[in-house]
């Protein structure tokens, strides 16, 4: 689903553990936003209003992050002071820490920066943005584009294989730039497709895009983990592209705006 490497079979064998976010802000309801977005993204996410109660929480075996997300104005101590204490204990050195911030001063970046950070992202930003930051500090092979867990249907048919029948499968995971199809009978890695994909019943909901197979898990290694095959778009137009990204990032915002002012 990322763009073509020979690393990309082996790089889908195991499936990346759930990463866990720890969001610090003293803002209540840029808290609650952040939150929510981090576990449609698929992050295990909790968060603390304060420096202090994220020190507490790092330090201790339960509460170590992958990756810390902060303010840099919190009530008491500030989220430089924090990225400079996480930074000096050799406990926590090790954990990236991310600014998501409102302010735009200069002189905070280059602090944060000298201090060792592993990004500063000024808000409002896109939940692709948010997700490749997190994905560059946390992941060894880093994805660029979000991966939205979804139920689709999708018609698959496979090119220069004569008298083959084109199959049904239900997409569980959509990206800009391909998906993974949950089959009983994946088809192996390489195969060619030519697919129908249906972001919706309506007008303009079905999308036709030419594809390859990247990965399969036929069930055979791993029994628990869902059959089905990862698939890398080859072809699709511009317009088509275009609402596959805005599928996605109403998706990602459904119902946010209800949430925050109920």
């Amino acid at each position: 689903m990322e763009e073509p490497s020979t690393q990309d079979a082996e790089k889908h064998k195991d499936e990346h553990r759930k990463k866990h976010v720890l969001v610090v802000d003293g803002n209540i309801a840029s808290q609650f936003l952040t939150n929510l977005i981090l576990q449609r993204l698929e992050y295990f996410s909790f968060s603390v209003k304060t420096g202090e109660d994220a020190l507490a929480l790092a330090t201790t075996t339960f509460g170590r992050p992958d990756i810390v997300l902060t303010e840099i104005a919190l009530p008491s101590m500030s989220g430089v002071e924090l990225l400079t204490k996480l930074k000096q204990d050799p406990r926590t050195a090790g954990i990236p820490v991310l600014f998501f911030t409102t302010l735009q001063d200069p002189a905070h970046r280059l602090a944060c920066e000298q201090r060792g950070c592993s990004g500063y992202l000024v808000q409002p930003v896109s939940d692709n943005q948010l997700y490749e930051a997190i994905q560059l500090a946390t992941e060894a092979t880093p994805r660029r584009f979000v991966r939205l867990s979804t139920i689709l249907d999708v018609i698959v048919g496979t090119i220069g294989m004569p008298g083959s029948e084109p199959r049904k499968g239900r997409v569980s995971a959509l990206s800009e730039k391909g998906i993974y199809v949950k089959m009983v009978d994946p088809l192996p890695q390489g195969t060619q497709l030519s697919m129908k994909l249906f972001l919706h019943t309506g007008p303009g909901g079905e999308i036709a895009v030419k594809g390859k197979v990247l990965y399969c898990h036929d069930g055979k290694v791993d029994r628990v983990r869902q059959t089905g095959m990862g698939v890398k778009f080859t072809k699709i137009t511009s317009v088509d592209s275009d609402k596959i990204k805005a599928f996605i990032r109403d998706k990602l915002r459904e119902g946010v705006a209800v949430a925050i002012t109920a």
